[in-house]
């Protein structure tokens, strides 16, 4: 058996200062258990996964005090090479960890890290796809690759590699329902067949009844508890009093057809979007909802025509600042200041409001920033959030520059709940009080039946459209 052991663990990612994201942190994790680790949005969850695996110290932060140990070794002063041998991590978001431009580049390249025989390669590769379901994807570009596919992928070079432990953060943030619990029984799979050890931080206990082994709490100190593991669940529909509709659509989808390596991805897409609406956008990992996104951002080629107000918009003026603003699934993708407190202030000048009161934009950005529990990292950088985080702030930046069509690609992702409806509901007020179009991506089923009014749905490229009563 295995032992992750942190012992009088203080770690802080400024050089200098007070704030300490974990002090005096004694625990071990056994190989033994499957162990599930929840707790607030930015309460040091994944700091502790990033310990863990060697990536900090060494490439960001300050380790006060205290040692973390994989059995009797040092994880961040092993070789690479040794190194993913004992502990592979999937990250919130696994783009930031490839390395390569396709599917079967980057599992070979994992394997030429661990020296692994030219003969042996390819039919590993095979054996991980195989595993993860994912043998279509041999060959696929990984920018052409939803969120969900990038995180099965993730897992399958893990699984090429066969660490002795494997650590997840937020596994399931970009899964539909089926596929997350498709996922963890395969994770099951390699703990009782291979004996791997199964570290996740996650918000969405429900996929891990009858797997998880062990649960710990984590509060917003870094202070671990144990816990039971409950469905996450919660009641009634939510009561919303939108703004009145304008008569006629502010923005349509015509015939919208895009493709992949001359794969159909959207096959026709039709869709009216009115004022002061809000509407959910379902579909399993890879049915093409980023893809439709991106489509708007004028990021993917496609046929047919969207309009505004009645008039066609030309292909190059999606995505250029407009009508139109955009969360998108990675909030790094979005930000523009060097500090979080600027983040803000930067969208609210882009307001360009020349009759406000001294001070007003600064005062909003302190309210704003105190409202999404982000006052205290005013003059951290943006990319040393946590994922939760930083997705909570791209929100409210993008909520700052008061656009009329508000789309939003996960919004809620890697939140916990009391976050998620936090984000929900600055999401509805403003839909409320401006009468802006919100437009949302998800795959939790109840939250878009509690917040759309209408929810649409991918399913092998085509749109289906649902009332609300329909859920």
């Amino acid at each position: 058996m295995s032992e992750i052991i942190f012992t009088d663990v203080a770690f802080r990612y400024q050089e200098s200062g007070n704030f300490y994201v974990l002090q005096n942190l004694n625990v071990r994790f056994q190989s033994a258990h499957i162990t599930v680790l929840t707790g607030a949005s930015g309460c040091g969850k994944s700091t502790l996964l990033y310990l863990a695996a060697g990536i900090y110290p060494e490439n960001a932060g300050v380790l006060s005090s205290g040692s973390v140990k994989i059995d009797e070794d040092d994880p961040s002063e092993l070789p690479p090479n040794l190194r993913c041998k004992r502990v592979g991590m999937m990250f919130q978001n696994p783009a930031l960890q490839f390395c390569m431009d396709t599917v079967r580049n980057e599992l070979a390249f994992c394997l030429e890290n661990v020296r692994t025989p030219r003969e042996e390669m390819d039919p590993k590769i095979d054996e991980a796809l195989h595993f993860c379901c994912i043998e279509h994807l041999k060959d696929r570009k990984l920018l052409t690759l939803s969120g969900g596919e990038k995180q099965k992928v993730m897992l399958a070079c893990l699984a090429a590699l066969s660490p002795a432990w494997i650590l997840l953060d937020e596994p399931f943030a970009n899964l539909d329902d089926r596929s997350a619990r498709d996922i963890a029984a395969k994770l099951a799979r390699l703990h009782h067949e291979k004996g791997t050890g199964i570290l996740a931080v996650d918000h969405r206990l429900e996929n891990w009844l009858g797997i998880a082994e062990e649960v710990k709490g984590m509060d917003k100190m870094g202070n671990l508890i144990a816990e039971g593991l409950t469905r996450t669940a919660h009641d009634g529909r939510h009561k919303k009093t939108p703004h009145e509709a304008q008569p006629e659509p502010l923005l349509q989808l015509k015939n919208i057809t895009a493709s992949y390596s001359g794969t159909p991805v959207l096959r026709g897409l039709n869709a009216d979007f009115s004022r002061g609406k809000s509407y959910a956008l379902l579909g399993d990992s890879g049915s093409g909802k980023s893809t439709l996104f991106d489509v708007l951002r004028g990021l993917v080629p496609f046929n047919g025509a969207v309009f505004y107000r009645g008039s066609t918009v030309r292909k190059k003026d999606l995505g250029r600042p407009g009508p139109m603003g955009f969360v998108t699934q990675n909030p790094q993708d979005q930000f523009v200041a060097d500090t979080v407190y600027d983040e803000i202030l930067t969208s609210l000048k882009s307001k360009g409001n020349r009759t406000a009161a001294p001070n007003a934009e600064e005062d909003q950005a302190e309210a704003i920033l105190r409202s999404i529990g982000l006052w205290g990292y005013r003059r951290v950088s943006p990319y040393m959030l946590s994922q939760g985080q930083q997705r909570r702030l791209g929100v409210a930046a993008i909520l700052a520059c008061a656009c009329e069509i508000l789309i939003c690609d996960e919004p809620t992702y890697a939140q916990d709940w009391n976050n998620t409806i936090a984000i929900m509901e600055s999401l509805e007020n403003v839909m409320i009080s401006q009468g802006t179009t919100l437009i949302f991506s998800t795959h939790d089923r109840k939250l878009a039946a509690d917040f759309a009014d209408k929810i649409f749905e991918l399913k092998e490229g085509i749109l289906l459209e649902y009332d609300q009563s329909d859920f």
